[in-house]
């Protein structure tokens, strides 16, 4: 049971993470495809760039809605070790996993090579920049970036064109 799921995990991941040869343009819908049958939940129209690595033991935690990009070589995260009591000479091998679920709301982007860390949800509309590393919830219809990521703009209402 368990050694099939994820013998099942991985093969999808190393066809999703970089396909080579079998590589065309629609291939970053395909891959949509691989991360739901990995144990992602994956809404209509998202695309994913190649070389995107997720927390394949934790795939159950992430969450992306409808039309959302994930570019090329970012990282999606879902667990992190505990460092509140990591103290002077500890063994930090020894320290505890926190996981978290990540969220990707309707329409969002994630910019080439950034990181998302555990317990982040990005806001729908959002934009975070590429190489940015998000360590915090980002607002709905905002552009982000930076290490760590930050809002740098608030995106507006189009004005109705036809007054």
């Amino acid at each position: 049971g368990h050694a099939l799921k994820s013998l099942k995990i991985i093969i999808c991941f190393k066809m999703a993470y970089k396909p080579g040869i079998v590589e065309t343009i629609y291939f970053n819908k395909f891959r949509a495809y691989l991360w739901r049958k990995m144990g992602c939940h994956v809404g209509k129209g998202v695309c994913i760039g190649h070389s995107v690595s997720t927390d394949i033991g934790n795939t159950d935690l992430i969450h992306i809605e409808d039309h959302v990009i994930i570019t090329n070589c970012s990282i999606i995260l879902c667990h992190r070790r505990d460092m509140k009591n990591y103290r002077k000479y500890d063994n930090s091998y020894e320290l505890p996993y926190i996981h978290n679920p990540v969220t990707l709301k309707r329409g969002c982007q994630i910019g080439m090579g950034a990181i998302v860390m555990p317990g982040v949800t990005i806001g729908e509309g959002a934009i975070i920049g590429a190489r940015s590393v998000v360590t915090k919830d980002i607002p709905a219809w905002t552009i982000a970036a930076g290490a760590p990521c930050k809002v740098i703009k608030e995106i507006s209402e189009r004005e109705d064109v036809n007054e």
